[in-house]
């Protein structure tokens, strides 16, 4: 038996959410591919090179990268509500939230940015 909720999600949204996750895990593949060699480098680095009091700095920056690239990927997270709705994966998301899905939401939206712009004054 079906969810009560569940319409049905339209063929151009399937296409769009698909080609939204052929997108994301490819850019995983990608991050992957280029960040298991870098940090094998970078480690060997700190560890012949890094003063005692520094090493390790490039290699956990490195860490924190990726993981703020992941956290804005967000290979998965919209999923929760996307079956459920005809938006799809835009129904996990608010355009401009800092995710890959709200950013490009909002910029095939045209919806003005979620988050307070931030003054180039400071």
């Amino acid at each position: 038996m079906q969810h009560p909720l569940y319409e049905g999600t339209p063929r151009g949204v399937l296409v769009r959410d698909f080609l939204i996750f052929q997108l994301k895990t490819f850019l995983d593949g990608l991050k992957d591919a280029v960040v298991s060699p870098v940090a094998t480098v970078v480690v060997v680095l700190d560890l012949v090179f890094g003063r005692a009091d520094r090493r390790g700095r490039t290699f956990y920056s490195l860490m924190g990268l990726c993981e703020s690239f992941d956290r804005w990927l967000n290979l998965h997270g919209a999923v929760r509500t996307a079956a459920g709705s005809r938006d799809g994966l835009f129904a996990g998301s608010q355009p401009g939230d800092g995710t890959m899905v709200g950013d490009l939401e909002e910029i095939m939206r045209g919806d003005p940015p979620a988050r307070p712009v931030e003054s180039a004054r400071g």
